[in-house]
């Protein structure tokens, strides 16, 4: 029984740790990121036109590379790196303090992110894409292949650019060349097909992680009692 649990414990750990270190490895490269955002923002600009990609160029305009975009994401990125950190060095060192930090931030990192994904969902089916979600609405467009426009808008003389593909950026896009899927119905008919996959891919995802930290900490516990 022992060693059933014994091996129980060192799967657990091994999930942790291959896990949070791939989130680790993500974290440092969305950290030096935001740091070329924030030191060199012209340079970056000038490095991602070189990708040749047209959705990365035009939704990652220079106008986008602030230097308040580039401090957020290194703030975001150095908070799940220090909670990856934490699980991956918690399982490795069978900390007991750092197993139960990991999991219960995990859990409150689900509710979390569960109220945000509510809360942009229900903004998306009530108001649907609006100009001045900026680049957000822009990604939505090119994601749905979709446009809030038809060709009787009185608006129409200047869609947005995202209305008609990557190829219509910056000034190309015209009412002969839209997509012809409104937005708002392609925006409720993606939630209804995902939504509820998503809830339940986060939801195991996380429960998964928080499960491991506390079988490989009860074994921790089990051991330093005996």
């Amino acid at each position: 029984m022992d060693e059933k649990t014994s091996r129980t414990s060192k799967i657990a750990a091994a999930i942790l740790m291959v896990i949070n270190l791939i989130i680790m490895i993500f974290c440092t490269l969305l950290f030096a990121f935001s740091l070329w955002m924030i030191a060199s923002p012209s340079s970056l600009s000038t490095a991602i036109q070189f990708t040749g990609s047209p959705t990365v160029m035009a939704l990652l305009e220079p106008e986008v590379l602030t230097v308040q975009l580039g401090v957020a994401i290194a703030v975001l990125a150095t908070f799940l790196f220090f909670i990856s950190f934490m699980g991956f060095y918690g399982a490795l060192t069978k900390s007991q303090f750092l197993l139960f930090m990991y999991a219960t931030l995990v859990l409150l990192l689900l509710l979390l992110e569960c109220a945000l994904l509510f809360y942009f969902s229900s903004g998306l089916m009530e108001k649907g894409v609006r100009k001045e979600d900026g680049q957000w609405s822009h990604a939505i467009r090119l994601a749905l292949t979709c446009c809030e426009h038809n060709n009787t808008s009185p608006e129409i003389d200047r869609p947005p650019w995202s209305c008609c593909g990557p190829g219509g950026y910056p000034n190309n896009c015209t009412s002969s060349n839209i997509y012809k899927k409104n937005c708002h119905e392609a925006i409720s008919s993606w939630l209804q097909r995902y939504q509820t996959a998503i809830y339940a891919l986060l939801a195991a995802t996380h429960l998964i992680l928080a499960s491991c930290s506390l079988i490989r900490r009860r074994r921790s516990a089990s051991r330093f009692l005996s």
